[in-house]
């Protein structure tokens, strides 16, 4: 039992002490169980667990109820979903006396067991100081409810042991279950919420290889990490492993490694473990192999190699500057003369701040020279220089601060010009200035040539080219501009002569022409040619049905249909009636808000061709754990060739999706999905005699 004791200190000091910090506030605001599933070749794996410390100790004595439905079999929803009750007892800790046989050859099991059993449960030893205080000031409960559940990560059978998990061996590789696990804690002591699975045997996959490993060399030490968000949810630990040669690995410690940048409301997309080097001449090779929560070790990722860099002890230090007054920098620095062997020279690097990014500007130093001369500073300048080492890496020293003094501005920008579209868009150009502290431009506006101009570039504008946007539809018919140059130092040169800018007329543009349409049972396609004035943004598709009036004569009102952005010049209506008349047209749109005056109809007579199918029955199911949405659907139509199904986002133009051949499936699986969209789906059946049949619709949200 000592050893045992000494086993957990061991491995909460080495591998969770953040994670006893962070684990114990999952779910404080709301106690719930939290299930996984995961699915075998032959059997289904369930793993859950409650969110919070004191659920952790009432499900314990209390026990879970864990309920199968079967949902689907061969593919096809089942009209009663098909109950069972997987164990006639509560799944709860087995007695003390049970865990023996597997804590002598587990020390997982052994932590678990003495979690919910032993009557202590508390770390001691070191100084109290450090992460061993950290530890010992969580309370005793949290400290047995995180270690047992990191415990339950590893040893899936010790998590089977303590009522936390399940075989399911009497799955069906053609159906598909609904798991329930429900709290059998009385809701008078503590109500939690029930947590529910749905898979089946045909969901297997292969664990994922981890990817994305990298690896920094220092002195004798290596810095791993590897992409943890994009696995998150297959692994929870890693076991790295270690070669000299590239064949024979050996992992580095028998505990597996756990996330600890891992933070509430801050997820970490990568993990990190530094290990030590015994040389830096020899190569080394690490590998990253994940651990799920059903203790199964994936496969190792690629093997990353390299070895360790020594160091130069020795660091130049930059101690004098000075700014002659020809603008040239004087610079000196200190560097320990018994170190000149170990360097090949020294190089002086520049940058405009201080975070870089930084140049080499004079390289090859003499390694004997502790004093260099630079004629083409910046107005404000970081220098380093840096000891550039003949073996390992070479060492630089902090930047310093020059700023030679300029009180000169800017040449006045030339070769000013401009034009303007009909949309009141107004593009600038100049020369460009040459000054090497150069840092941009301001430009100036007036509507006349009386008025004081305004700047309208409050920042400072980089460019030789500027866009303006003004109105055109003013009682002016001119407007004026001109530019000033500023440097580094905000030095400003005078405004460029004014350049005059006549405005355009306002036309609104020309109209789209129809060219095409069909008409195919409930449905009519149109075609046209777009509009081909530059200047428009849109297409608007109009459509004016027959009125609803009592007498059933005329004509009711237009109503827009479809807004096109993207330049289509197509549209399929799946809402018009058989055996009624409806007018199209379409109207462009310019960036001014300007509209077609006269667009051309389009008039259509949609005949009743009296034979029409649909399918009996269009259902959708969401799956939040593998992010899809699966759509069946069934019908008792007779020579159907083939199935139309149609999608789109709500709000969006309805788009074929997916053409399915009779026989193939009448289940589809949409993967091409965003979180918080409502997505709309279609199915029309096409018979073998050539008629399609009416559009059956449903919508879901993701």
């Amino acid at each position: 039992m000592r050893k045992r004791k000494r086993y957990i200190h061991d491995l909460l000091l080495l591998t969770v002490c953040n994670f006893l910090l962070t684990v114990t506030t999952i779910g404080q605001n709301k106690t719930a169980i939290k299930v996984l599933a995961r699915p075998q070749k032959d059997k289904i794996l369930l793993r859950w667990g409650t969110t919070t410390p004191i659920s952790w100790k009432l499900s314990n004595q209390y026990g879970f109820i864990v309920e199968r439905y079967t949902v689907t079999r061969d593919k096809q929803i089942l009209a009663q979903p098909e109950k069972k009750l997987i164990s006639a007892t509560l799944f709860k800790p087995q007695p003390l006396g049970n865990w023996k046989t597997l804590a002598e050859k587990d020390n997982y099991a052994a932590v678990i067991a003495q979690a919910i059993y032993g009557k202590e449960f508390e770390l001691s030893g070191g100084d109290n100081k450090g992460i061993a205080k950290i530890v010992n000031n969580a309370s005793e409960l949290d400290q047995r409810y995180s270690l047992s559940l990191y415990a339950a990560d590893n040893s899936f059978e010790a998590a089977k042991l303590a009522g936390w998990g399940y075989e399911d061996l009497d799955a069906k590789p053609n159906e598909k279950y609904l798991y329930r696990i429900i709290s059998a804690i009385p809701s008078t002591k503590l109500f939690i919420d029930t947590a529910s699975a749905f898979i089946g045997i045909a969901d297997y996959e292969e664990l994922p290889t981890p990817t994305d490993v990298a690896a920094v060399f220092g002195d004798k030490t290596v810095m791993l990490s590897w992409d943890y968000s994009i696995l998150k949810n297959y692994y929870n630990n890693y076991f790295i492993e270690k070669s000299t040669d590239g064949k024979t690995y050996n992992r580095l410690s028998n505990l597996p490694v756990t996330n600890l940048n891992e933070k509430e409301n801050k997820p970490s997309n990568r993990m990190y473990f530094i290990d030590s080097l015994k040389d830096n001449t020899i190569n080394y090779y690490y590998r990253i192999c994940g651990v799920s929560a059903f203790g199964e070790t994936g496969p190792a990722s690629e093997p990353i190699m390299g070895k360790g860099r020594s160091l130069l002890a020795q660091v130049p230090n930059i101690n004098n500057t000075n700014v002659n007054a020809k603008g040239v920098v004087e610079i000196t620095w200190t560097f320990e003369e018994k170190a000149n062997d170990l360097i090949t020279g020294f190089t002086l690097n520049q940058a405009k701040k201080e975070q870089g990014p930084y140049k080499a500007v004079v390289e090859n130093i003499n390694p004997n020279n502790r004093k260099i001369t630079f004629d083409k500073p910046y107005p404000t300048n970081y220098f380093t220089i840096t000891a550039v080492a003949k073996q390992g890496e070479s060492r630089t020293s902090f930047p310093i601060l020059v700023q030679p003094i300029d009180s000169f501005p800017p040449a006045i920008p030339t070769g000013l010009q401009a034009t303007i579209d009909s949309n009141g868009i107004v593009i600038l150009k100049w020369d460009q200035n040459t000054e090497a502290n150069l840092l941009g431009y301001r430009i100036s506006r007036a509507n006349s040539k009386t008025e004081e101009m305004s700047i309208l570039t409050p920042v400072v504008h980089k460019k030789s080219i500027y866009r303006d946007t003004i109105n055109i539809k003013t009682l002016s018919s001119k407007i004026y501009y001109a530019v000033a140059a500023l440097d580094e130092r905000y030095n400003q040169s005078a405004f460029s002569a004014m350049i005059e800018v006549k405005k355009p007329d306002v036309v609104p543009p020309a109209a789209a022409i129809f060219t095409d349409y069909q008409i195919k049972n409930d449905s009519v396609i149109i075609h046209w040619i777009n509009s081909k004035d530059e200047d428009v943004v849109k297409h608007e598709l109009y459509r004016t049905a027959p009125s609803n009036s009592p007498k059933g004569v005329g004509m009711g009102t237009s109503e827009l249909i479809q807004v096109f952005t993207d330049g289509a010049s197509q549209y399929v209506d799946l809402s018009v009636e058989p055996g009624k008349q409806y007018e199209y047209n379409v109207v462009a749109v310019d960036e001014s808000g300007l509209k077609t005056n006269a667009p051309v109809r389009l008039h259509i007579q949609v005949p009743d061709n009296g034979n029409r199918y649909k399918v009996k029955s269009l259902h959708t199911y969401v799956d939040v754990q593998k992010f899809y949405i699966e759509i069946t659907w069934s019908d008792n139509l007779q020579q159907v060739e083939s199935y139309e199904i149609y999608k789109a986002k709500k709000g969006k133009p309805i788009t074929l999706w997916k053409t399915v051949k009779t026989g193939e499936t009448k289940q589809l699986i949409d993967t091409n999905i965003m979180v918080n969209e409502i997505y709309q789906y279609g199915i029309i059946p096409i018979m073998k005699t050539g008629a399609r049949g009416k559009i059956v619709m449903t919508e879901v949200k993701y």
